[in-house]
This record gives C-alpha cells, structure tokens and sequence, in this order.
C-alpha cells in the first residue's frame, strides 16, 4: 500500500550555471540554491530548463550533490533523470537518490518513438529498479511524444511513483489531470507557468516555472496567494509573472529561450550567461537591456 508522503509547493526548474569552458560554476550553483531556498521554493535540477541532456555527467552529479548540501533540508530537491539508455537513467538515480534528495524526474527517453504500453513498461522498469521517489515528467516540446492519460492513470497506483509533472498545453490536458489529484499519495504538478493560476484553482498540489530563476520572491508570494484563495489578487500576480516570462521566450525557440533566461539570470548577478552546446550562448550586449526591462517588473539587487 502506498503511503501518504504529499509533495507540494513550487519548484523552480533551476539553470545550470556554467564557466566559459562549460563547465559546472560551483559558486553559483550555491548561491541559486540558496536564493530559492530562501524563499521557500524548491530547486529541480537537470530538467529541460537545467540543460540536462547537454551537462556533462560529472558536473550533473557534483550538481545535485551541491543542490541537497546546499539545501540542506530546508526545500525539497529534485533532480532529472533522462537519458536515451534507460539503464543509464536508473544508475543515475541511485546515484543521485545517495546524496539525499526528495525525488528523481524521470522524462520518456527521446530517440525512439514509443507506443503507450512501451512508456508503461518503461516506467514500470524505474519502478522496480529505483528505491526511491520518481516523478514521471511530460514535456512534449523536448521528447515530441505525450504521456497519455491513460498511462498517468496507470502509474500513479505504484509504489514509489509518488506525483506527475506536466508541461503539456493542450486543450483539456489541465483539466484531466486534475481528475487524477485529490490524493495524499500521488501529486500533480504544472510545468506550464502561464497556466498556473488555472492549475491551482483545480487543485494541482504544486507548480514549476522557470522564471522562478529570476522572480523567487513573486513566485512565493503567488503560492501564498493561492493557498489563501484569494484568485483576484492571483489574477494580478499571475499577469505580472507572464510578463516576465516574456521577457525571455517571446519569438525563441525553447532552446533560445533557455539561453536568454541564463542571461537574465547573469543580469541580476548570477552566475554566467554560458550554455552548453548545441545551444548558443547570447550576446554580452544583451545584458544591458534585459537588466533595463527586468527592471520594470522586478526590484534588482542594490549591488547591480
């Protein structure tokens, strides 16, 4: 029988800080730690926001050990888990579950198109294989397939799969996977940040934007917000949050809008604005404008 063991909150899809040469800046992976823990945010490490594919395995495993130390149970930490060789993906967690970590996520290997009963079987397989929490993470903008709801509803009775994370838009998917929460064992999270307000109204036990890299304290005071269901003032907070998610998806690619999220992130004095390759690094006369227009919507650092 499974447990009640809730995982809840906002989790922020954290950039991995990189130096020039591409590697992992340790000193920054600190200092966003912290920064969001200060807040009481939680840090997801490795997901699509987090460069996994493209990190290096070294630096992804001194950066999740980074992330618990640096936590230090003050918020939860999660860490990804993909990879195209699922056995690669299972040593992973066991790896990455030692440092002491809340949970792995674990997106569909990508290479091969798969039906819905071989994404069952590919979660039954982490099931077994991992002593340990997993969250099974949709994201068809980086494995170009969906997680059907029918598999969801499948996964969520098992054991250690403890919650779902989701970042597909698509007509109806918000509300469906709502259906499948109300549960103390088995938590839905919404990876898309612009539907977050919708998502909390229907119950979704917790949130992952990736503008939590450069507006923590709006996110807290959101969640907050929402837990005193006060969805006018949400409303508000909610628009606000979409305009800084503009600042640096609006006309990129996912893989443009990554790299100018870094240099936001290196606007406020935080770590550089690297990415690691295939990605490109954006241009050092960026900063300057986007530190001016993040600085209509955010209150920058008095050092900067």
């Amino acid at each position: 029988m499974k447990q009640p063991n809730k995982h809840r909150g906002t989790i922020v899809p954290m950039v991995t800080p990189l130096t020039e040469d591409f590697t992992l800046d340790v000193e920054a992976a600190e200092q966003m730690v912290d920064r969001l823990a200060s807040h009481g945010l939680g840090a997801f490490v490795l997901g699509t926001t987090g460069e996994a594919a493209s990190v290096q395995f070294d630096d992804r495993r001194r950066l999740v050990e980074i992330a618990a130390k640096t936590a230090d149970g003050r918020v939860p930490v999660y860490a990804g888990i993909g990879d195209n060789c699922v056995l690669d993906s299972i040593e992973t967690a066991k790896q990455f579950l030692s440092f002491g970590i809340d949970a792995v996520v674990a997106p569909l290997p990508a290479y091969y198109a798969l039906t819905a009963q071989e994404m069952l079987d590919f979660f039954a397989l982490l099931s077994k294989s991992i002593n340990g929490d997993i969250v099974p993470y949709n994201i068809p903008q980086a494995t170009h397939m969906s997680i059907p709801i029918e598999v969801v509803k499948r996964f969520a009775d098992w054991e250690n799969i403890v919650g779902f994370k989701d970042s597909e838009n698509a007509a109806g998917r918000l509300d469906e996977v709502a259906k499948l929460g109300g549960r103390s064992d088995f938590s839905i999270f919404m990876g898309v940040a612009r539907l977050s307000l919708l998502a909390m109204q229907a119950s979704y036990d917790g949130l992952v934007p990736s503008s939590g890299n450069i507006a923590p304290q709006l996110w807290a005071v959101f969640g907050e917000t929402c837990a005193g269901k006060d969805w006018e003032q949400a409303e508000l907070l909610q628009n606000k949050l979409n305009d800084i998610a503009l600042i640096f998806q609006r006309d990129r690619t996912l893989g443009q809008s990554i790299a100018t999220l870094k240099a936001c992130t290196t606007a406020l004095g935080l770590g550089q604005p690297y990415v690691a390759p295939p990605l490109q690094t954006r241009p050092e006369s960026e900063l300057s404008p986007l530190k001016t227009e993040l600085a209509l919507h955010i209150e920058l650092p008095s050092a900067l």
